[in-house]
C-alpha cells in the first residue's frame, strides 16, 4: 500500500501567500533579504524554513514572529511520527 504524501503546511502557505501577494516574487525576496531562488525553493518545499527566514518573512508579511517555523515544525514532526513513530514505539519504553 503506497503511502500518501504529508501535506507540508510551510511551503503551501508560503505558496499562497507568494501567490496571492501584491508584488512580484522577486520584489519580495529583495524587499526581506531572502535569495529568490530560495523563496522558491522554500515555497515547493525543497527547502526549510529557519528561524532568521522566518524573522524575514514574519516582518515583511505582518506576521508573529515564529509563525513559518510552527509550519515547519508541524511537517517536520508529522513526519518523523509516519516514518520512524512504529519503531520507536518498539524501541523506547515509557519511564511509568
Amino acid at each position: 500500500m503506497k503511502t500518501m504524501p504529508l501535506p507540508n503546511a510551510f511551503a503551501e502557505t508560503l505558496r499562497e501567500t507568494l501567490d496571492e501577494w501584491p508584488a512580484l516574487q522577486k520584489d519580495i525576496a529583495k524587499a526581506t533579504g531572502i535569495l529568490a531562488s530560495h523563496l522558491s525553493e522554500m515555497k515547493h518545499g525543497r527547502r526549510r524554513c529557519t528561524p532568521e527566514y522566518d524573522l524575514r518573512l514574519s516582518r515583511y508579511f505582518g506576521m508573529e514572529e515564529g509563525f513559518w517555523m510552527r509550519l515547519q515544525l508541524h511537517y517536520e514532526m508529522q513526519r518523523a511520527k509516519r516514518e520512524l513513530g512504529k519503531r520507536i514505539e518498539t524501541e523506547v519504553q515509557p519511564a511509568a
